[in-house]
C-alpha cells in the first residue's frame, strides 16, 4: 500500500479535539468545519478513518458514507486504514489536509485497492429553494470511462437528445439547483445505454444538497443489469440506486440426506410469488442430493419480491407438496442461497435454510461463510489451520488450539469470516473424530466462499460419508 502526496501544505498551530465532554460548545466558540468520507473503492475492504492518528470513523464499508463529522478548523493528517485480516494497513495517507471555517469537503476513496486514492470534493455552493435540490454528480466508477448522462422525465426517450453533461472517471460536476420532482437518470457509454435508474423521486430531498456518485456494481446480479449503480448521498446517509432492470439472484442447494429415499427419487421445487404471476412456477426439476442449481458459482435471476417454495416428489405437482416454506423476501440486487436441509422422515426436521450472500470481491482477503447441514454429525468443532501444520491425529488429540467454531450446531449459518489468502486445512470434528477432512485448500484474494457441511446419504450411504458442498462467487 502506498502513501499519497499531501493535498495541501501543513499549517502550524493545529487544534484537534480530544476527549471533550461538550464538543458542540467548542465548535461554536472556535472556527470549525465538517468532513465527510465515502467508500467507493470497489475491491477494498471496510476502512477506518484516522485523524491525527486517532480513530474517528470505524468500519466504513463500500457504497457507504460516514456522514459529516464536525472538526475544529486547522490542518489534519487523514489516514484511511484498510481492515485486513492479520493486521490493518494504511491505504491512504494525506498530511496537511486543511479544514477552514465553515468548510465542508467530501473525501471519496476511489479506484481499485492496488491504486486507491483520495478524491476531494468541495460541497456545492448553491443554496436550493424549498422545492429544489442542489445536485452534485461524481464519476467514481473505475469500470467506466467517459459517459453521457441524461436527466429526463420518466419514460422519456433519449434518442437524439443532448446529454445533461458528460464526464469521465474522477470528474465532479456541480449541476446546481434542479426541481425536486420525479426524474429518470440514463447513462450511455460510447452511445450504448449502460444504466437506467427508472423513476427517481427527488421530492424527499427538497431543500437539501444531494451528491450522486456513479460506482461499480458489486456482484453478478447487479452486473447483469448494469456495470454501474448510483449512490445518492445526503449530509447523513447514502442510498443505492440500482438499474431499474436489476433482478434478484438465487441458488438452491440440496443437502437433505433422506429426501430422495422419502420421495422415491429426486424432488421438484416450485416457486410462488406475485412477481411470477398467478400460477406457481417449476423452479427446479429432478433435484437430487448434493445438487446445486443453477451452479456452485452462479445464480439464477428472478424478479424481486416475496416467494414461497414448495417441495414435491419428481413428476408430481405443487398439489403434492411435502413441504411449504415460510415467505422469503428477496430484494433486487441481492443474492441468496437456499439450502434444503434436515430430514423428511425424522429429526432434525426438513427445512429450508436461507441466507443473503455478500459476494463483493475484496482484493486483500478471502471471505468464508459456513453452514452446518449435516444432521448426523450433531454439534461439531471447526478447525481452519495452515496447510500441513497439524495432522488429523493432532487435531483429534486437541493439539491444534481452539477451533474457529466451537459446538457449531446443525442449521447454523455463520457470518462471513475474513481469511488471509493462502493454503489451509479444514477439519470438522464430531464427537472427537475428524468427520470432514479437507487438506491443502487454496484461497486467494477476492474469493467469496460458502462451505456447506453435509452428511451421508440416508439410509444407504456409508455412515462416515460426510463432505462439503463448496459454493463460490
Amino acid at each position: 500500500m502506498r502513501k499519497l502526496a499531501a493535498l495541501s501544505a501543513a499549517l502550524a498551530g493545529t487544534l484537534f479535539l480530544t476527549g471533550c465532554d461538550d464538543e458542540d460548545k467548542l465548535y461554536t466558540i472556535f472556527p470549525s468545519g465538517e468532513l465527510r468520507v465515502i467508500h467507493a473503492s470497489p475491491d477494498a475492504p471496510p476502512v477506518n478513518i484516522l485523524l491525527n492518528g486517532k480513530s474517528k470513523i470505524e468500519g466504513l464499508d463500500y457504497a457507504a458514507s460516514s456522514g459529516f463529522t464536525k472538526l475544529l478548523a486547522g490542518s489534519y493528517r487523514v489516514q484511511v486504514e484498510g481492515i485486513i485480516p492479520g493486521g490493518n494497513a494504511t491505504v491512504i495517507d494525506v498530511d496537511g489536509f486543511r479544514i477552514s471555517k465553515n468548510d465542508t469537503p467530501t473525501l471519496v476513496a476511489v479506484n481499485s485497492v492496488s491504486s486507491i486514492e483520495p478524491l476531494v470534493i468541495p460541497q456545492s455552493t448553491v443554496t436550493p429553494g424549498s422545492d429544489e435540490v442542489a445536485l452534485q454528480v461524481t464519476h467514481a466508477a473505475p469500470v467506466a470511462g467517459p459517459v453521457d448522462v441524461y436527466l429526463t422525465a420518466p419514460g422519456a426517450s433519449i434518442q437524439g437528445a443532448t446529454p445533461a453533461f458528460t464526464f469521465d472517471f474522477k470528474d465532479n460536476i456541480d449541476v446546481g439547483a434542479v426541481a425536486a420532482g420525479v426524474v429518470e437518470i440514463q447513462v450511455t457509454l460510447g452511445g450504448a445505454l449502460v444504466y437506467n435508474s427508472g423513476p427517481v423521486d427527488l421530492t424527499g430531498f427538497a431543500g437539501e444538497k444531494l451528491m450522486i456518485l456513479a460506482i461499480n456494481s458489486e456482484n453478478q446480479t447487479e452486473n447483469a443489469a448494469a456495470p454501474i449503480k448510483l449512490l445518492a448521498v445526503t449530509d447523513s446517509d447514502a442510498v443505492e440506486l440500482r438499474d431499474a432492470d436489476t433482478l434478484t439472484g438465487a441458488k438452491v442447494v440440496h443437502a437433505s440426506p433422506d429426501a430422495a429415499s422419502a420421495a422415491g427419487g429426486p424432488v421438484e421445487v416450485f416457486a410462488s410469488s406475485p412477481a411470477l404471476g398467478l400460477s406457481a412456477v417449476e423452479l427446479i426439476d429432478a433435484f437430487d442430493y448434493t445438487s446445486v442449481v443453477p451452479a456452485a458459482d452462479n445464480y439464477v435471476s428472478i424478479p424481486n419480491g416475496t416467494y414461497t417454495l414448495d417441495v414435491a416428489p419428481d413428476t408430481d405437482t405443487i398439489g403434492d407438496s411435502v413441504f411449504t416454506s415460510p415467505p422469503l423476501n428477496l430484494n433486487a440486487g441481492m443474492e441468496y442461497t437456499v439450502i434444503a436441509a434436515g430430514r423428511v422422515t425424522s429429526v432434525p426436521a426438513f427445512n429450508l435454510l436461507a441466507s443473503a450472500d455478500d459476494n463483493r470481491a475484496i482484493a486483500t482477503q478471502a471471505s468464508l461463510k459456513l453452514t452446518h447441514a449435516a444432521p448426523a454429525a450433531g454439534a461439531v468443532d471447526v478447525f481452519i489451520t495452515g496447510a500441513g501444520i497439524y495432522s488429523v491425529a493432532e487435531v483429534e488429540a486437541g493439539m491444534a488450539g481452539a477451533p474457529l467454531l466451537d459446538d457449531f450446531a446443525f442449521g447454523t449459518i455463520t457470518d462471513y469470516v475474513a481469511v488471509i489468502p493462502g493454503n489451509y486445512d479444514i477439519r470438522v470434528v464430531a464427537a472427537g473424530t475428524v468427520a470432514i477432512n479437507l487438506e491443502g485448500v487454496t484461497v486467494t484474494g477476492g474469493d467469496v466462499l460458502h462451505a456447506i457441511a453435509r452428511g451421508p446419504s440416508e439410509p444407504t450411504g456409508a455412515p462416515t460419508d460426510f463432505g462439503i458442498i463448496l459454493l463460490s462467487n
